[in-house]
């Protein structure tokens, strides 16, 4: 029981974990992004942002592409969490006698950074789409849709806008 508990909770974090320089489209009106796909957003190019993925399962490898001039808006929000599935985990699988080295791991908070692009279709029509962004990608990303897009980021909370001010 104890170790069905604990690969479960290690599972849900491998499900929620994104690597730092990636990104994860969480959903939105992008229809040609599977929902849940990771991969890579690129602003490499001068006029159009890219987010590529690769083959996972059945989805097929794709990318999906918005020219800058597209983009209407740009907003930016974080979500903090404390890591109660790893302190879980660990105390599950110890059998209780981990649970003084579950204190730090409930001190530290980590954050979650989403990027919402609304953008033009074809028709002129607003659309949107929300992606996890990893934290070593956020910054520099951000920076370059500002760049490429003339947009200001609009920030979530006060949290937020402190967060990127850093």
């Amino acid at each position: 029981m104890k170790a069905t508990a604990c690969v479960a909770l290690a599972l849900l974090q491998v499900v929620t974990y994104i690597p730092s320089n990636s990104a994860k489209y969480i959903g939105g009106t992008a229809s040609t992004i599977p929902e849940d796909v990771q991969g890579k957003l690129d602003t490499s190019d001068s006029n159009v942002l890219a987010f590529a993925w690769a083959k996972e399962g059945k989805t097929a490898a794709g990318t999906w592409r918005i020219a800058y001039s597209q983009v209407a808006g740009l907003s930016y929000g974080q979500h903090a969490g404390r890591r109660v599935g790893a302190s879980a985990a660990v105390l599950a699988s110890t059998g209780g006698l981990g649970a003084p080295a579950l204190v730090p791991l409930l001190l530290v908070k980590k954050r979650r950074h989403y990027l919402t692009i609304e953008f033009l279709d074809d028709k002129g029509k607003k659309q949107g789409a929300i992606f996890l962004v990893g934290k070593k990608a956020i910054g520099t990303l951000l920076d370059d849709l500002e760049a490429k897009t003339g947009k200001k980021t609009q920030f979530e909370d006060e949290d937020a806008r402190k967060a990127r001010e850093k």
